[in-house]
């Protein structure tokens, strides 16, 4: 091979190399910063946003805190996009894509409610309204994002209504409403019953769940 070409190929492969090592540093990055947002979910849902320590956070995630404020200035910024998270993880928008009739989604939504599955997200959102309330500049972020929710229960319910599932002359928002204050609520008695035992079954919620919703249907 002439020396042109070898010189062509040795440096073809440094060039794929350092690709190589660019992509890993890359998925490196990721995956530090996925786990600190995990821990960051499950300290502020845990402990609160004033308890949660952010050295905690890092030593959960098997860093340290300087791998925090290299992306995050501080404490209130990491909480901010711990719950920018959480919003996106919520199910709501892969219910309102399920491939059943609207009031059937409606009662999904319902069923969820039970299941312990995103505590952490679920208590997330419970500090996040606790934080509004004794912080009033954090009530736009806590508003805008029940806003979203709220626009997307809208949707389902409209799509009811559309199917004759749900009566037209109840009003979209007091339907959105009571899902939104059930989910949030609900998560709220469950914690404070939970070492009591007094949560109904999972079945007779369901059923309970289910005559609610027919209750909605056009009177006949």
């Amino acid at each position: 091979m002439p020396l042109s070409d070898h010189g062509d190929a040795e440096h073809s492969s440094t060039d794929s190399r350092g690709d190589h090592n660019d992509v890993q540093d890359v998925q490196d990055e990721a995956a530090v910063a996925q786990r600190l947002m995990d821990s960051a979910i499950s300290a502020f849902g845990g402990k609160g946003f004033l308890s949660a320590s952010v050295s905690e956070i890092a030593r959960e995630a098997g860093t340290d805190a300087d791998a925090v404020y290299a992306r995050w200035s501080d404490k209130r910024e990491l909480f901010d996009a711990a719950f920018r998270e959480i919003t996106e993880r919520r199910m709501l928008l892969l219910i309102k894509s399920a491939p059943v009739p609207a009031t059937s989604k409606l009662a999904m939504l319902g069923d969820s409610l039970l299941t312990t599955r995103r505590d952490s997200t679920r208590n997330m959102w419970i500090e996040a309204c606790a934080l509004a309330m004794r912080d009033p500049d954090w009530r736009p972020a806590l508003s805008e994002s029940l806003d979203v929710e709220a626009r997307e229960i809208s949707e389902i319910v409209e799509e009811a209504k559309k199917a004759g599932e749900i009566d037209e002359d109840l009003s979209t928002t007091a339907i959105v409403f009571l899902c939104q204050a059930l989910g949030l609520g609900s998560h709220l008695v469950a914690r404070s019953l939970a070492s009591h035992g007094s949560e109904p079954d999972a079945d007779d919620w369901s059923y309970f769940v289910g005559r609610l919703i027919r209750g909605l249907a056009p009177r006949t």
